[in-house]
């Protein structure tokens, strides 16, 4: 057989191909005349007879086709049009299951093409398709995942991955329907590693769990279906990631389950000065704006700090940058802010008195205080009483 065709040549046989002519591209063949096309034409008689749906077509070019390229091309077109016939067809003449990504025949929705793949070895762990099906929401991927970790054993700690960073992704999107899914698959919220953003794969720092996700996006209905439990969880890091989204009903459920709201080394609260922090961020308009924040746009932060030293939390700034972070933050919001918090802090015994003395015996801090008007005398701690 020719080892190539001319340009017209190939043409004509592109034309018996699209007319359906199969005992003409029969007798080509015969006559020993080569079915490989130039590239210029894009497409070959394989790909055609694909696109027109005529399976004897199909099946007779695949049968005489010896280039395994053309035979995997046309394997990921077939799969493309959902046509599970022509993907057997294919394989069975030589096309290469492992050609396809798992993910491109999972995207297609086709629970039979789908078990076809995984029966003939594709390649489940390589680009973590199943993980990447999950955040495009492909349903009927689940139970194929399901009954493959059961099947293969020696794979389920690699694909149980893929499931949690899928479940990490939900939970911090706020998607209750696919946490229920994912756990209904087998999904671990406990288990620690990267989400499905790539840039942090490698960066174990940056590695969280759905519970802590959860947390951080401040979804108390996602926490309660992730069900934490105060034997086996760390209620006090996820206390800390419910601060950072400045969530006062999961901030409220924590501590109802027993959360310790002090858990640094020095006795202080990580959740209180997450909320510390916030409050130079409350609205973003402002901020970008760049104008002080107003009582109002701190009022959703003030109110999970006003739960958590009412429960016991304390601030224990542990140098002197502590002080001045939660300065530079005051500064950031209208005087009126401060006088509140420091009263607040006061009032809850959630600071000694010494540190609040502290945190308003410095020049600016005097100066952006003088605004309201109080006279600087005594201790600031006094001052802010009187101004009570």
């Amino acid at each position: 057989m020719a080892e190539h065709l001319t340009t017209e040549d190939a043409k004509s046989l592109l034309q018996l191909c699209r007319a359906g002519r199969l005992y003409d591209v029969e007798k080509w063949i015969a006559a020993g005349k080569s079915i490989q096309v130039p590239a210029e034409l894009k497409k070959t008689p394989l790909e055609i007879a694909i696109d027109s749906g005529f399976h004897s077509l199909v099946e007779l070019l695949a049968r005489h086709e010896n280039r395994a390229e053309e035979k995997n091309r046309a394997l990921s077109l077939a799969v493309s049009k959902k046509r599970l016939d022509f993907v057997e067809l294919l394989v069975a003449h030589g096309a290469e299951v492992g050609s396809i990504p798992l993910f491109d025949v999972l995207v297609e929705w086709e629970p039979a093409m789908i078990r076809f793949f995984l029966d003939n070895g594709a390649d489940v762990i390589t680009g973590t398709p199943f993980a990447l099906a999950f955040r495009e929401k492909i349903r009927t991927a689940l139970r194929q995942f399901v009954e493959y970790k059961k099947a293969h054993p020696e794979l389920a700690p690699q694909l149980q991955e893929q499931a949690d960073r899928a479940l990490r992704h939900f939970c911090y999107e706020g998607d209750l329907k696919w946490v229920s899914l994912l756990l209904w698959a087998g999904a671990n919220p406990r288990s620690r590693g990267p989400t499905l953003d790539e840039r942090w794969i490698d960066e174990p720092e940056c590695h969280t769990t759905a519970l802590k996700e959860a947390c951080s996006k401040g979804s108390l209905e996602i926490l309660k279906r992730l069900k934490p439990d105060p034997k086996v969880d760390d209620l006090s890091e996820l206390l800390s990631s419910a601060a950072i989204a400045t969530s006062k009903e999961l901030i409220e459920y924590l501590l109802g389950l027993g959360a310790n709201p002090n858990d640094r080394e020095n006795g202080g609260s990580s959740a209180l000065n997450h909320c510390f922090w916030h409050l130079g961020f409350a609205n973003v308009h402002a901020w970008l704006e760049k104008r002080a924040m107003t009582k109002y746009d701190v009022r959703e932060t003030f109110e999970c700090i006003t739960v958590l030293v009412t429960r016991g939390a304390l601030w224990k700034p542990e140098t002197r940058n502590g002080l001045n972070s939660l300065r530079q933050t005051l500064y950031k919001c209208e005087p009126a802010v401060t006088v509140d918090l420091v009263k607040l802090l006061a009032r809850n015994k959630a600071a000694q008195e010494e540190t609040l003395e502290q945190l308003l015996d410095a020049p600016r801090m005097k100066q952006h205080l003088s605004t309201l008007g109080m006279k600087l005398f005594g201790s600031p701690s006094d001052r802010l009483k009187r101004r009570a």
